[in-house]
């Protein structure tokens, strides 16, 4: 194996340079590693390396051998295939004159687990489904993070929020050495890491450990980088140092320290900002909040079901940060791992405490559509937050012996918010006379808990593909918030006179406990040689009280219960379920079908705790799922799912929520589940030499007696209640292809639509809306090493909206431009800018104009004499012209969205990395 690593450049240096000056073509043996035979009928291709055009083939003969003449004397890649046998590719230099390769070695794929050996310029390997990258292949400048080498890797890329996709994928899960690594904040990771500390980059799509372990596919993926460290660098110290301060009193700093020795692992971090920078991870930006997945993923699966949630109440007054605002965020965390006893035992654990500190404020403008008439509602709003959040997670574990183990997981997240919010809304109707005004006061401080406990029990039997697993696992989520409401309103007649003042001054308290108890039993047996059948069993339980107060003041104490805003009430779902699936492991074909059947028990429970109402369902969890593998890095993959989704007790409880007392919301206790079927299509097609790569992703998603809104608006007040109703679907299709040019140019084109018809019912009246977007990207660069780093993004999109309810229409365009430009005057002195551009179509309702130019410029300078210190001065927003804007359509009406960001400021910063391991050079 060890020889076979070795490239042909490597055999070419036996030869003289005489060989090499007077050579014009080529020949070898092709061999086959495991029979030590000769190979007959293996391609022997030749392409240009510059444009990886195919310049001549041959098939080996009966002997093995081959010869191929009349070559260019340019660099060319040998490429060698066989159906089956993994690719062998290498590049050369031919002469003038004959260049005899000698033997060379196939692996069956049968034996290597189809694996691909790629020997070129970009030292990438395939192994089966995963795609290894060489990282000291790829230049990046001196101290650059892992980010900037992603970057440099053909398939992946790394959009301007670090958001990385590879091979077409978000990439979901980041692991160093296989282990995760600060799992809430996979960004900590690839930002802070140093690039030179990477030995090999591993992409691939990681199924669940009940799939890896049993080998019946259950359809989960989650696309994954796995980061292996160089071996020098898995003993001692890696570190990096930001200090950061600006204009407008703007500070951004941070810090990360990883201590490594072997397989042990403890790293810590800190930051600190104004500027934005709240630490989290990409899919986390911007949601400042939900960062922390709480399922257990060993249990997902047949007989699961998803419970649906309201559109939030007293509780969800925001724990968020959408972009508005101007945070003061600090964030720390700490991270260890460690393997022992010949890695049989196993132990990873994770912690982090953020506090986040925002004022924000912003406006909106609703157009809303009724049977017979519109209206439009403006609104502005200040707020002030404060929220801390604490998370941990840990693993261990440990394998019993060579046929059987133990894995026990643990998550938890503790937070604690204060949250005021001034609002003031005026509406008036389409003559633009007053309707209604309102002010209000919304303020909360709430504490919420979450704990989940696992454990995975896993026995491999004497015949190959029997076992048996076991997993359970309890979670408990509690929340406690307690607050006030002060509002008034004033209502207007057609002339304009305010006729009537409704007030509001409530003190609320609501607390709200979830228990969950799940397990899944799995049991395998092999059908045929390429067949295995899975039975399982599951079991769910999952019992959620709700106890909302609203008190009235009376005298200067709120004292008055106030009966119609309070209630306790309970919500008990109790899943039983069976099923069986088959699947098929062919070379070509992989195949799944099977289906759960489950009795599923709805039960509500009034304040005294008796059983108020209850609904039994018959429930299908049919899957299947279908690949064909056309070759390693091309394959087809259809799916199709089908799973009910109860009510949320927010969406049942006969309660009225009086939050906004513009948009009330009443319960419904009759609320039946609705049922959900996705079909999923994903194709991909890459070629690892050339860069080229086409993705294409596809679901329609049918639902079944779909819970949906049901209003009633009178005088600009809306009463909301849930109803069930059919018709409901939503779909989405995208497509891309990426391709290299002449000169290491990359550019790529991105093909996307998505669609919605969803039915609800507006004053009585069944409500149609079908919503449409229809988008293009493109996106071209180029990096030279040393000299510059230049990119183009595009992204255009047409909009369309449409509701039967007043014919309402909304067709709009936008359009994004980013231009990125770096240029390294010399190895220490850089100058960057980056400009963005965006175009947003006016309408009927929405007059004003919302483009605007964000444009960006930086100057950096490398210090000390291995340049791992950067001096950087950077201004952002320098034309003044960022604000805030979003603009949504649903239903019956269209809405626009006006806040407050991060203006124009300068920051200088230092960072400092920096190394210290035996053998390190800095």
């Amino acid at each position: 194996m060890r020889k076979y690593v070795f490239s042909l450049s490597s055999l070419l240096l036996l030869f003289t340079s005489s060989a090499w000056s007077q050579s014009s073509s080529i020949k070898g043996t092709v061999t086959d590693t495991v029979s030590k035979t000769n190979l007959p009928d293996a391609v022997v291709a030749v392409l240009g390396k510059k444009d990886s055009i195919l310049i001549k083939f041959v098939r080996t003969d009966k002997a093995g051998n081959f010869l191929i003449k009349q070559l260019p004397q340019d660099s060319l890649i040998v490429q060698v295939t066989h159906p089956d046998f993994a690719d062998y590719v290498d590049m050369l230099k031919p002469g003038s004159a004959e260049l005899n390769l000698g033997s060379i070695q196939m692996t069956p794929k049968s034996k290597l687990l189809e694996e691909v050996f790629v020997r070129s310029n970009k030292a990438i390997v395939v192994k089966g489904d995963t795609i290894e990258y060489k990282a000291d292949s790829f230049k990046v400048q001196d101290g650059a993070n892992v980010k900037e080498l992603l970057k440099r890797m053909p398939g992946l890329q790394v959009d301007k929020n670090g958001q990385v996709t590879a091979q077409g994928k978000k990439v979901e899960k980041v692991l160093v050495d296989g282990e995760e690594f600060f799992s809430d904040d996979p960004a900590v990771v690839i930002e802070n890491l140093r690039a030179d500390a990477i030995d090999k980059v591993q992409s691939y799509d990681k199924k669940s450990d009940q799939a890896e372990f049993t080998g019946v596919d259950d359809g989960t993926r989650s696309k994954t980088l796995n980061l292996v460290l160089k071996e020098d660098k898995k003993k001692g110290l890696l570190g990096k140092v930001v200090i950061g301060g600006g204009t407008f009193d703007r500070y951004s700093s941070q810090a990360m320290l990883n201590f490594f020795k072997g397989k042990k692992k403890l790293s810590v971090y800190g930051i600190g900002s104004n500027t934005g920078v709240t630490g989290l991870g990409w899919e986390d930006r911007g949601k400042f909040s939900q960062g922390f997945d709480m399922d257990d993923a060993e249990i997902m699966g047949g007989g699961m079901i998803m419970i649906n949630s309201g559109d939030g109440d007293f509780d969800d007054w925001s724990n968020s940060y959408n972009d508005e605002g101007i945070p003061r965020s600090i964030k720390a965390g700490a991270h260890f791992s460690n393997k022992w006893n010949s890695d049989k035992q196993n132990m990873n654990g994770n912690y982090s405490v953020k506090n986040l500190n925002l004022n924000a404020n912003g406006n909106s403008l609703t157009k809303y559509v009724l049977p017979d008439s519109s209206y439009y509602s403006k609104e502005s709003h200040n707020t002030s937050s404060r929220q801390t959040e604490q998370l941990f997670s840990g693993l261990y574990d440990v394998k019993l012996d060579s046929a059987s183990s133990l894995r026990f997981k643990v998550n938890g997240k503790l937070e604690n918010a204060d949250k005021r919010t001034f609002t003031s809304t005026e509406s008036t109707d389409d003559e633009l006379r007053a309707v209604n005004r309102n002010n209000r006061t919304n303020s909360s401080k709430s504490d919420a808990g979450t704990f989940l406990g696992s454990v995975l029990w896993r026995q491999k039997f004497k015949k190959k593909g029997r076992t048996l697993s076991l997993t359970a696992s309890y979670k408990r989520i509690t929340r406690d918030s307690k607050g006030f409401l002060n509002s008034e309103t004033d209502f207007f007649d057609n002339t304009g006179f305010p006729y009537r003042r409704d007030t509001i001054d409530q003190y609320k308290v609501n607390t709200s406990t979830t228990n969950a108890v799940s397990s899944k039993l799995v049991y395998t047996e092999p059908a045929g040689k390429k067949g295995i059948v899975e039975f399982n069993y599951v079991f769910n339980r999952t019992a959620t009280v709700s106890d909302r107060k609203s008190f009235d003041k009376t005298g200067d104490k709120y004292s008055e219960l106030n009966d119609l805003y309070s209630i306790r009430y309970g919500l008990n779902y109790l899943t039983n379920s069976a099923g069986v699936k088959y699947q098929y492991n062919g070379k070509k074909i992989t195949a799944s079908f099977g289906s759960n059947i489950g009795v599923n028990n709805y039960i509500q429970n009034d304040s005294t705790g008796k059983q108020a109402l209850s609904f039994q369902y018959i429930n299908l969890f049919p899957t299947s799922r279908f690949m064909y593998k056309f070759s390693a890095q091309k394959n087809l993959s259809l799916s199709y799912t089908g799973s009910p989704s109860p009510p949320g007790i927010d969406q049942i409880q006969p309660i009225l929520e009086n939050t906004n007392p513009l948009y009330v919301t009443i319960g419904n206790p009759e609320l039946k589940q609705s049922y959900n079927h996705t079909f999923s299509l994903f194709y991909n097609d890459y070629k690892v030499l050339t860069g080229r790569s086409i993705w294409i992703n596809g679901s329609f998603n049918p639902v079944q007696n779909a819970i949906v809104t049901n209003q009633n608006t009178v005088s600009g007040v809306t009463t909301q209640q849930y109803v069930n109703t059919e018709g409901n679907y939503n779909y989405y299709f995208s497509g891309s292809y990426g391709f290299k040019l002449k000169g290491d140019i990359y550019a790529g084109f991105d093909l996307n639509t998505s669609g919605s018809r969803y039915v609800n019912f507006i004053n009585t009246l069944k409500n149609i809306n079908n919503q449409s977007s229809v988008g293009i990207r493109h996106n071209m660069g180029k990096y030279k090493d040393g000299k510059y780093d230049i990119s183009y993004n595009l992204g255009v999109s047409y909009n369309f909206s449409t509701s039967s309810i007043g014919e309402l229409k909304s067709n709009f365009w936008r359009q994004e431009h980013n231009g990125r430009f770096n240029y390294f005057f010399t190895k220490k002195l850089q100058v960057g800018t980056e400009i963005n551009f965006y175009l947003r179509q006016k309408t009927d309702a929405f007059t004003s104009s919302n483009s605007m130019a964000i444009w960006d410029a930086s100057v950096s300078y490398k210090i000390f004499k291995k340049n791992n210190g950067v001096f950087k001065l950077e201004v952002n927003d320098i034309l003044k012209e960022r604000r805030g804007y979003d603009r949504s359509f649903t239903s019956n009406y269209i809405y626009e969205r006006n806040y407050n960001m991060l203006g124009r400021y300068g920051l200088l910063s230092f960072t400092w990395n920096f190394t210290k391991s035996p053998g390190a050079t800095k």
